[in-house]
């Protein structure tokens, strides 16, 4: 399945956005809020890769950068709009915790039954998609398996599912991974503008 080039903007107060395909320097791109769709336009002032990070607005060094309505890091320097937002020009902060925000967030859709713990998560079935990049799936496309109970209408998130799609799924080695870099990079071992994307 690929996706569209687009970048993906969870929250109105995100600064950053997600892309979903590898985006050309140069090129308007749509950005795509979840729950209102396509809100304006980007254009890259450099390449981005897919799944990385890329600035919706000038974000100034020391401001915070939002992604899921949440500040993950601060800028290390002037971030322009367009530009690649990375480990060469943000910290992460320590206080970010992944696991609460996929919790807070993710909204894949409405159970059309309630669902118990254990229960196979399944579209047309038990769930009626909402996200965008679920609503296409077939009839009984198997998602996920339920974490807790959820009522019959109630909001099925990715943070109440023990298996995660495909392509969203976590990987807590590589979260402590990144954690130990950003540690490392913060005791001064690495000069930050020496650190190549």
């Amino acid at each position: 399945m690929s996706l569209p080039a687009l970048v993906y903007k969870a929250d109105p107060r995100d600064n950053v956005g997600t892309a979903l395909a590898s985006l050309t320097e140069g090129i308007e791109y749509p950005v795509y809020e979840e729950g209102k769709g396509v809100v304006g336009r980007i254009r890259p002032i450099v390449p981005v890769p897919r799944w990385h990070k890329i600035a919706l607005e000038e974000i100034d060094e020391g401001v915070g950068i939002l992604k899921f309505g949440h500040v993950i890091g601060v800028s290390v320097r002037n971030i322009e709009a367009g530009f690649l937002v990375h480990i060469t020009n943000v910290l992460l902060d320590d206080a970010f915790d992944l696991t609460q925000v996929l919790k807070n967030g993710f909204v894949l859709g409405t159970t059309l039954s309630r669902l118990e713990k254990g229960d196979i998560v399944r579209v047309g079935v038990n769930l009626r998609p909402t996200h965008y990049l679920f609503k296409h799936l077939r009839t009984r496309t198997k998602i996920g398996v339920a974490a807790a109970p959820v009522p019959e209408g109630g909001t099925l998130r990715i943070g109440n599912m023990i298996e995660p799609p495909p392509g969203i799924r976590i990987s807590e080695r590589y979260i402590r991974l990144v954690k130990d870099f950003y540690r490392f990079l913060r005791a001064s071992f690495v000069d930050f503008t020496r650190v190549q994307v």
